[in-house]
Parts: structure tokens; sequence; C-alpha cells
């Protein structure tokens, strides 16, 4: 009897054991599954904040619009030409316009005697290199207004030379480099209207414009 009642005591102890640590696991589930779905809202809110920021990107194209390409036809030395050109296209219905662009030249080597007393200077200085057969001149605009020019050389040493004629007569001369800047002229076709220059548009202008040439490049304002 005392061994059947041990026994019982023993079973209801393992019971109470298997019991506790049943309820244990129990709960541990239970705070995990609500640590889950504490984290989902703030997932939820990271989503939604990566789309607010790719929303408020803007896309390639409206930060870099695109460039408006032009028709370029020729070049021309002189404006007349350019026109003539103008006014053929406008007889097919094709709108452009005449626009000029600087070039750099050929630079120039001028020689100069420096006047310092002005004008009145500057004529005796004249009258004296003229009684002596010299070619000259008195600049009468620009930053050198009131020296006195004695020749422009395309090349520097033949300007060097003549300095050196000078110098030997007595004159003190300074050679100034000069750039000159010349203008070209092409006929622009407006965007609108560039797809109707094709190849058999420009064999036939050709005929009139041999060196005719055609360059698809930014529009220029007329205004430039």
């Amino acid at each position: 009897m005392r061994f059947l009642f041990l026994f019982l005591l023993l079973l209801n102890i393992l019971y109470g054991l298997w019991q506790l640590q049943d309820g244990n696991a129990d709960e541990s589930l239970y705070q995990a599954a609500d640590q889950a779905l504490e984290q989902l809202p703030v997932a939820e809110a990271t989503i939604e904040e990566s789309e607010s920021e790719v929303e408020a990107t803007p896309s390639i194209e409206e930060r870099q619009p695109s460039t408006v390409l032009c028709v370029n036809l020729g070049v021309f030395n002189v404006r007349p030409e350019a026109e003539q050109l103008r006014q053929r296209l406008l007889a097919l219905s094709i709108e452009s316009e005449v626009i000029s662009r600087e070039v750099p030249g050929s630079q120039d080597y001028w020689l100069v005697m420096p006047v310092q007393g002005g004008q009145v200077e500057a004529l005796q200085r004249l009258s004296t290199l003229q009684s002596e057969g010299i070619d000259s001149f008195i600049i009468t605009q620009g930053a050198l207004a009131n020296n006195i020019s004695l020749g422009v050389f395309r090349r520097e040493d033949y300007a060097l030379a003549r300095q050196a004629q000078l110098e030997a007569m007595g004159h003190s001369v300074r050679v100034e480099r000069q750039e000159s800047v010349s203008s070209e002229y092409l006929v622009q076709v407006d965007s609108a209207a560039r797809r109707l220059v094709d190849q058999s548009l420009l064999a036939g202008l050709r005929k009139s414009f041999p060196a005719l040439q055609h360059q698809f490049l930014p529009c220029k304002s007329i205004a430039d």
C-alpha cells in the first residue's frame, strides 16, 4: 500500500513538471509571434517611404531635356550666297534662317611707332618719316590711336627684319601681333522642317552649290 501511494505521488509530481514546462513553451511562442506582428508595420512603413522616394525622384528625361537639333547648310564666306540658298529652300516651302559665326583668321604683325605727346607729336613724327621716304600713317582708332603705323606683315620674320631696318635708321618701333577674325554664314533649317532635307534634296542643291555640306547641330537662336 505504501508503494502504491509513493508511486501515485511521484506520478503527480512528474505531471506537474510537464504542465509547467509546456506552459513556458506556449508563452515563448506567443511572445515570438507578438514580436513578429510588431515588426510588420515597420516593414510596411519602410516600403511606403521607399515608394515615396521613387515617386519624388525625377526621371532622367525630366532632369535632362532633349536637345533640339537643326540642319545647318553651308558654309558660305559671304552672306549673299547664303541668302540665295535660303530663297531656294523657301520656294520649296522649307523655312530657314541665315546665321553667322566668327572664326579665327590669320595672325598679322603690325609695326608701330609709339607716340607719347598725342596727335600733335604724331603729326610731327609723321612729317619726319615721310621726309625720309618711309611709308607711314597715323592710327586714328582703337587702343593704338595717335600712334604711327609703319606697315602690316603676314609673316613675323618679315616684320622683325623691317623693325631692324628702322631701328638702324634711329627710329624706335615695336611689333604688335594682331589676330584677325572673319565671319562665315550658314543656312539653318528649323527642327520642324529638317525631315524635308533628305538626300535627294541635297543632291539637287549641290548642283548649284557644289561645296554644300550639312550638319545636324543644336539649334542656334537667331538673336545670338
